[in-house]
């Protein structure tokens, strides 16, 4: 398998919330070119297992889609085999509800909900003594065993892997729609999905539940932010230096204002720190789905995804044929900017002001920026580099102290 662009676009079906485990870890992990444990009988290499795991998994998937309405029990029953057989899980024990089964001797707590019941909801199946959710109850479990760490919450549509967290404001998983995975053959989406959580990865007793793959990724990950947060901090330098640089090339009486004295030093800088700011609370507002009014339409907000996102700008970053002379792309942000100044119904855009506020860039607002200059700060507050190559910054699970 070729090292390539770890983008979590890769993984379409996969949703990875909060630091879990950090998505350069998941690049690494999902790019393996070793067994690393996973059991595998000779003669077979990994490719060859993830193949007959995909198409057996796809099979019990596709059975499972022909059930009308199906119920927690019907649930219960494919699930047993759909993880025993597709993911190894051959050691599933019946459980007390809320959990269907555990594994390794209760290391693994599993809970599973009718389709119909999705994890963050409210299942009526798991309504003993009050209403929760399979995440609930899965995240409650996990927190009251000390043997139990790592587990699984699956409605049989999707699938997710969780780790005790005595946070209950700021969640953390890792999940797989199985319905995407093996409606549309995403091999790619599933292979991560299988190198994460094959039973292999969560470890055995004796040993203890923090010996296990799950553990040292998260671990190895947590270093690995720790070192990319200091990266990024230089990158915004960079990409501070690249903007300001940027202005004063193409606006000449700008720059003559800033040498003249008629524009402090100070006040320059400030903008330009604002502009920045501005810039990061897009990336993160649109990586958590959180820019947008409630009542914003689909076609508003596919007008944005399409034509006005940083997201589709931070893609483009890469390619260096994007970094060219023209000034289109800042114009396409300024649109952003005062339609969350005062709000735009067109955009799904919400009137924040603040930040947002004309007079916190009075002089930017109005300057040209050349292409080349915005894409490459873009480029600088997108990605980084590590030993394997490129990797996307993580906006969405970035906590409020980090930014």
């Amino acid at each position: 398998m070729a090292r390539k662009l770890a983008d979590v676009a890769a993984w379409p079906s996969l949703t990875l919330e909060g630091n879990l485990i950090a998505p350069a870890m998941l690049a690494q992990i999902a790019f393996k070119q070793d067994d690393a444990g996973y059991g595998l009988l000779k003669g077979l290499t990994l490719r060859d297992e993830i193949s007959r795991a995909f198409r057996i998994g796809q099979a019990h998937f596709d059975a499972f889609a022909q059930i009308d309405n199906p119920t927690a029990t019907a649930t219960i029953n494919v699930t047993r085999a759909f993880l025993a057989e597709t993911f190894g899980f051959t050691d599933l024990t019946p459980a007390a509800s809320p959990l269907a089964f555990t594994a390794g001797a209760g290391r693994i707590p599993i809970v599973v909900v009718p389709p119909a019941d999705p994890i963050d909801r409210r299942s009526a199946y798991l309504s003993t003594d009050r209403s929760r959710s399979a995440a609930f109850a899965l995240q409650d479990s996990l927190n009251a065993a000390d043997a139990a760490l790592w587990g699984l919450a699956t409605n049989g549509t999707t699938l997710r892997l969780m780790r005790d967290n005595a946070s209950l404001t700021r969640p953390a998983y890792i999940e797989a729609n199985l319905a995407q995975i093996f409606q549309t053959d995403d091999i790619a989406s599933f292979s991560a999905l299988w190198l994460l959580i094959h039973r292999s990865r969560f470890g055995d007793a004796p040993n203890p539940a923090t010996d296990c793959a799950l553990e040292r990724w998260r671990d190895a990950g947590s270093r690995e932010g720790a070192v990319a947060r200091d990266k990024l901090a230089k990158q915004v330098e960079h990409a501070l230096k690249i903007l300001g640089s940027g202005f004063l090339d193409a606006n000449p009486a700008l720059r003559d204002r800033l040498t003249q004295g008629a524009l402090p030093l100070t006040d320059w800088f400030n903008e330009l720190l604002r502009l920045v700011y501005r810039l990061i609370f897009l990336m993160v507002a649109e990586d958590r789905e959180l820019l947008h009014t409630p009542a914003a339409t689909q076609d508003a907000r596919k007008l944005y995804a399409e034509g006005y996102s940083l997201a589709h700008l931070r893609a483009q970053s890469i390619r260096r044929a994007a970094w060219d002379r023209h000034h289109d792309r800042y114009e396409g942000l300024k649109v952003v900017f005062r339609a969350l100044t005062r709000g735009e119904p067109l955009l799904g855009l919400p009137a924040l002001g603040g930040l947002f506020a004309h007079s916190q860039l009075p002089d930017l607002e109005t300057a040209r920026l050349p292409n080349r200059a915005l894409m490459e700060a873009l480029y600088r507050l997108s990605w980084l580099t590590d030993a394997g190559g490129m990797v996307p910054v993580n906006w969405r699970a970035m906590q409020t102290e980090e930014l």
